[in-house]
């Protein structure tokens, strides 16, 4: 039975023919004109300015090969005409083409310090490289097939003209980056140190002086990051500056230096007592190259110590109570004098000094310093900003007489220019002691020969001057110190003993006069009558 259509569906099927026909109309156009396009030639640009007609099948032809293009390298090694998987081999069989040449130094005042690269961890980006070189003029920008070929092929040619190099690039482990810049400026950085002299050289009569050095801080956090941003640049030759920050010593070695010169010294002459003059000499030996810094000071009795004869010390005249006595160490008085002077003449500050009995005859009067274990004592201060020395010695005379040169000579900073300071003692007032004093000697026989127990000395005020020079003028006087020296009246025993009777008589302690017994009368005895 024949099929009948209605009306609708007979106008639904006439449009689906319509339609197929204008798609095959559609299709057989684009092919007619894609074929033609293909065959048409195109003017193409050449580096040099010239210009060439090309089909696309030309261009193609040329643009898809599988292999690198003529012209491309990377690190300057020739791939072109190999695949990328050729390349890879090329570059995993020669490790040196996959390096290229790191010269990334750091430089610090002026001074280069390599980075070495084999402590970066360096990764290459070579697989990345090669397939950017291949992809080279295989992609465009333009959106029609004839602009899009033509741009490329363009590029193609200019690969005859000069060629395409790439490089590879490396990336870098930040620890890595990190512990190697640190490594080499970790041990630039320097504290600021200042000159100092805590050693003299009792030999060539100089400090010992330890060199000052600047403070070098670097900023080796910018410095790790500057590494990085070379690397990540691909700015392999690259000199980095690193700032540093420079603190200067507030002493140099040069202003030291010159600040430590010989500034005073004191000679005075010993008796011709040997065990005295060796007394002496101990005491130079312990005290001989000691160095006081700035604000430090010296004090005698605890510096030389108890004077033992476990030390060395002899016994000696010392004043004990207003009279002289043997014991250890007498004699090292001397020393602390004579300091006394040198101190003066180099302006330092006197903090303890304290007069003898009586005046010492190796000084001026009201210019000696004594020093007694657990009694008066010696002490000064370096009040300069400087060190101060102490070179002392003891030298026997050579003329046979048992003397000896004292020097105690102090070094440190100078004097102001032209500036000499002497030191004199200037007696103001010397009043004789009393009449000697006698007492009984239990051991003598009366009218033995009297004995100076003590001898006699006067009263004396004494003032010490620190007189001021310039250039040899005096400019001042200054009253250092004052002294005292006590009366002390002669003192005498008396044999008092009767040898007979073993009875000690009394002594008139004004006269000396042995006070002997007045003799008794018998009762019973007849008083003699007188001659006619």
């Amino acid at each position: 039975m024949k099929k009948r259509y209605t009306a609708n569906e007979k106008s639904g099927k006439v449009v689906i023919i319509i339609l197929m026909a204008v798609v095959v109309l559609l299709v057989a156009g684009a092919t007619t004109y894609f074929v033609a396009n293909i065959d048409k030639k195109y003017t193409v640009t050449e580096p040099n300015g010239g210009t060439i007609k090309l089909t696309i099948t030309d261009m193609n032809k040329q643009l898809g090969v599988k292999t690198f293009y003529p012209g491309i390298t990377i690190n300057g090694t020739d791939v072109s005409g190999k695949t990328k998987e050729e390349v890879a081999s090329l570059f995993a069989g020669d490790p040196s083409l996959d390096k290229p040449v790191l010269n990334l130094s750091l430089s610090v005042q002026g001074q280069t310090y390599p980075v070495d690269a084999t402590n970066l961890n360096l990764t290459s980006n070579l697989s990345d490289v090669i397939t950017e070189a291949y992809n080279y003029a295989r992609t465009s920008e333009k959106t029609t097939l004839a602009e899009s070929t033509i741009d490329r092929y363009e590029n193609y040619l200019k690969l005859q003209a000069t060629t395409k190099n790439y490089d590879t690039g490396y990336s870098a482990d930040p620890t890595a980056i990190s512990s190697e810049v640190h490594s080499v400026l970790d041990s630039l950085q320097t504290e600021v140190k200042d000159a100092s002299a805590t050693v003299f050289d009792k030999v060539a009569l100089a400090f010992v002086i330890e060199p000052s050095s600047v403070g070098l801080k670097l900023d080796v956090d910018k410095a790790i990051a500057d590494v990085q941003t070379a690397l990540e640049s691909k700015d392999y030759n690259k000199v980095i500056e690193v700032s540093a920050q420079v603190t200067e010593p507030k002493i140099t070695t040069e202003d030291l230096t010159a600040n430590l010169v010989l500034v005073s010294t004191t000679t005075t002459i010993t008796k011709a007592d040997s065990n005295r003059n060796s007394n002496i000499n101990l005491v130079c030996q312990t005290i001989d190259g000691l160095v006081l810094q700035p604000g430090e000071f010296f004090n005698y009795n605890d510096f030389i110590g108890q004077r033992t004869a476990e030390k060395g010390y002899k016994e000696a005249g010392g004043i004990f109570d207003g009279a002289l006595r043997q014991e250890l160490g007498g004699g090292i008085c001397q020393v602390s004098g004579t300091m006394y002077h040198s101190v003066m003449m180099a302006d330092l500050k006197v903090d303890e000094r304290h007069p003898h009995s009586w005046p010492s005859a190796y000084v001026d009067i009201g210019t000696d310093a004594t020093v007694t274990w657990d009694g008066p004592n010696f002490q000064f201060t370096n009040n300069s900003e400087y060190p101060v020395a102490i070179h002392a010695t003891y030298k026997d005379k050579t003329d046979g007489s048992g003397r000896g040169d004292l020097t105690v000579t102090l070094y440190g900073r100078p004097l102001e220019t032209g500036v000499t300071i002497k030191i004199e003692g200037k007696v103001l007032s010397d009043t004789p002691p009393g009449p000697p004093e006698y007492v009984a000697d239990p051991l003598s026989a009366v009218g033995t020969k009297n004995i100076e127990l003590r001898s006699a000395h006067d009263e004396i005020k004494a003032v010490c001057y620190k007189v001021y020079y310039q250039d040899g003028v005096e400019t001042s006087r200054v009253i250092a110190d004052n002294s005292y020296y006590r009366p002390i009246t002669a003192k005498y025993s008396v044999g008092a003993l009767d040898p007979l009777t073993g009875i000690v008589y009394a002594v008139d302690p004004v006269t000396g006069i042995v006070i002997l017994p007045v003799p008794t009368v018998d009762p019973g005895t007849p008083t003699p009558v007188p001659a006619a």
